[in-house]
């Protein structure tokens, strides 16, 4: 940066008394893609569901009208008219059948689109509250207020859907957890910068690859323990019955392990504990 540069830019008290002009959309974009968890909009469940309830009334409207047509060219007393064909039909039905292909392909594609965004994760409370109190460092002055109004609506949704185990919901459900210095990431580390000079003091990211990974060894670990431990307790125990109390609590476990400690299905748990069994 040229010395000239530098003069040019705004000082950190100017930043603080016009947030508006020195960040801006350009900074509130900038800090929402530097985090997926940040990625938060609406999905508009009222508003999609009246949109959809008028394209399906435009639709049965033509429906109703080509019903007509087709009745009213069926009366014996009406004149010959070949409703049997597609190439050499009346313009008026024609028409409606064009009119009526384009607004099923708008349809559908909205339907479809309206059911993939209704599969999509409901917002954590602390996800929106990192970005209120992005607001709040600011006075909530960077942007408008009634346009930071959609972080109070309940129909906000994660546009990054990361599946996550029950442990590491655990981890990100407690603030001491999930802000242990441990998977702290050096802001100088980031590439490219995601926190901007003016708001770098109150930010701070977490690497959710170290996260992951602490998890992961936390499964590991506690599976090999559900692997080896019984060896040696069978070994020591001399009754049929004490064994077979310490294989069914061991089982037990690991089934409640498998279906509330990791991301499986009903299923899949019965089968891993099966495989366990059969070791």
């Amino acid at each position: 940066m040229t010395e000239n540069q530098a003069r040019t830019l705004p000082t950190e008290d100017e930043i603080q008394r016009k947030p508006w002009k020195y960040i801006g959309y350009r900074g509130y974009a900038r800090f929402i893609s530097s985090d997926d968890d940040f990625l938060l909009l609406r999905r508009f469940d009222t508003l999609s569901s009246r949109v959809s309830l008028c394209l399906q009334d435009e639709l049965t409207v033509i429906e109703e009208q080509l019903e007509e047509i087709d009745v009213a060219y069926s009366r014996r007393e009406c004149q010959d008219v070949n409703n049997g064909t597609i190439r050499d039909d009346i313009e008026e039905r024609a028409r409606l059948i064009d009119v009526a292909a384009k607004k099923l392909v708008r349809y559908n594609e909205f339907l479809l689109q309206h059911v993939a965004l209704k599969k999509l994760p409901s917002v954590p409370k602390r996800e929106v509250k990192s970005i209120k109190n992005w607001h709040y460092n600011l006075d909530h002055a960077a942007i408008s207020p009634e346009e930071q109004t959609y972080l109070d609506k309940p129909d906000l949704v994660r546009l990054v859907d990361e599946e996550k185990t029950p442990l590491r919901k655990v981890i990100d459900n407690s603030l001491r957890l999930r802000t242990l210095p441990l998977w702290k990431i050096k802001k100088n580390d980031m590439e490219p910068p995601a926190v901007p000079t003016f708001c770098a003091a109150q930010i701070s990211y977490y690497s959710n690859q170290r996260i992951n990974k602490f998890a992961s060894s936390v499964i590991v670990l506690i599976g090999v323990a559900m692997l080896i431990a019984p060896l040696w307790i069978l070994q020591a125990l001399n009754t049929l019955e004490l064994k077979l109390a310490v294989i069914t609590a061991f089982i037990s476990v690991f089934l409640l392990l498998v279906s509330f400690a990791m991301v499986a299905k009903p299923f899949e748990a019965l089968g891993a504990t099966a495989a366990y069994v059969g070791l």
